[in-house]
């Protein structure tokens, strides 16, 4: 189909398949980012139920991540092969089936190798969401899309965090799947029913190995290294945290609930509305100096947490929430900025790197909890964040 003859169709704010579209991969992705985050806040009642240590209870999160790094590669390729339509809707169906699963599990083990083939088919939406929108919605509108799918990832990651541990401390574990199950099977059959049919999408048959040399070459760019890098260390702090607080909370002296705990991950609201005012900002000042001081706020926060007093642990979090997630888009927009070709294949790496983070996160900072509790966790968090500061990108890109 013609360049102008697309532009023509593409669906614009007037049109209401455009409302109809982000409505159905909002919906979409709430469920994912849900499902991937639903085990975090619930670390702590897998080691009793299942008697396992804090460091295995870890592997819930980390198995899930590390499948889903491997799903972003084959899930897109294939999204770019056959459509992402059918892609997306059968993602979502198999990530409902295996939640639904996971309410019978007998074992530990058994429950973490249902997540590592969960994490699997949870990386379906995020590898094929952006290029639907890509092709399908008009360009002048595209940035208005994308950003409301992902404001709701990160909606979908505080509302799982925030609803399971609610649900589990009133109810059980069991019952809080079945829940989220429900919610599926819902959002399932409305993303079924809303989301148009592709209309432009055009088979790539460029053999595999022309699509491997795209990304692979980002992977000789020292510049680009460091903003892989960068992704890697601030989500490995940000999981850090989050995986190890529910732990901090419960002990001595605080006490908590699991209910009360949940609450804290309302700071994650700042993660939603923080990113589009420093973009407005680094217009003005510039893509690094916005994710500087977005570093900075960030190490604030994380320091913060180590004071005594409930009063500072929720200052701190929500400093780390609005300086991660400031520092998050930013690099995040770097990585487009400095990539003068395969685009995506960069945005692909940078992706990869994040979420390897969340995998060392959660399990490998586990022997630090264990060994040296919150200090350990807050000291290790610090020194990463050091090294993100001294990285030589903030005298090269611009």
């Amino acid at each position: 189909m013609e360049t102008s003859d697309r532009q023509d169709k593409s669906y614009t704010p007037q049109d209401a398949k455009f409302w109809r579209v982000t409505f159905a991969l909002m919906l979409a992705s709430l469920l994912v980012f849900s499902t991937l985050y639903i085990f975090q806040p619930l670390l702590p009642v897998f080691v009793d139920e299942f008697n396992v240590t804090a460091t295995q209870s870890s592997l819930l999160m980390s198995a899930c991540v590390l499948s889903m790094v491997i799903g972003l590669f084959v899930l897109g390729f294939m999204a770019d092969r056959y459509g992402r339509l059918l892609l997306m809707q059968v993602s979502l169906g198999v990530t409902v089936l295996l939640l639904l699963t996971m309410t019978f599990a007998s074992s530990f083990e058994l429950l973490v190798m249902l997540r590592l083939l969960q994490g699997f088919f949870v990386a379906g939406v995020p590898a094929a969401a952006m290029g639907y929108l890509g092709e399908e919605v008009s360009p002048k509108h595209l940035g208005l899309a994308m950003t409301l799918f992902i404001s709701s990832n990160a909606l979908g990651g505080m509302g799982g965090r925030i609803v399971s541990g609610y649900l589990t401390d009133v109810m059980d574990w069991e019952a809080t799947l079945l829940y989220l199950s429900g919610f599926g099977v819902v959002v399932t059959t409305l993303f079924i029913l809303l989301l148009p049919k592709e209309r432009f999408f055009q088979k790539q048959h460029q053999p595999l190995r022309e699509d491997l040399r795209g990304m692979l070459i980002h992977l000789r760019d020292r510049k680009m290294l460091a903003l892989f890098l960068m992704g890697l260390l601030l989500q490995i702090v940000f999981t850090a945290v989050w995986t190890y607080l529910p732990f901090y909370l419960q002990g001595e002296p605080y006490k908590w609930s699991l209910k009360w705990i949940s609450f804290t991950y309302l700071a994650y609201g700042l993660g939603v509305l923080a990113p589009p005012l420093a973009g407005r900002i680094s217009d003005h000042f510039g893509l690094i100096k916005v994710m500087l001081a977005g570093l900075l706020v960030l190490i604030t926060g994380v320091w913060v947490t180590l004071l005594s007093g409930v009063s500072f642990i929720l200052i701190g979090l929500g400093l780390l929430c609005t300086g991660f997630f400031v520092a998050h888009s930013m690099a995040a927009a770097l990585v487009s900025k400095s990539a003068a070709h395969h685009r995506s294949g960069a945005s692909g790496f940078y992706l990869i790197s994040y979420y390897i983070g969340v995998a060392i996160g959660s399990t490998a900072v586990g022997k630090l909890w264990e060994t040296f509790q919150w200090n350990g966790v807050v000291a290790t968090s610090l020194v990463f964040l050091l090294v993100v500061v001294c990285l030589p990108m903030f005298k090269k890109l611009g």
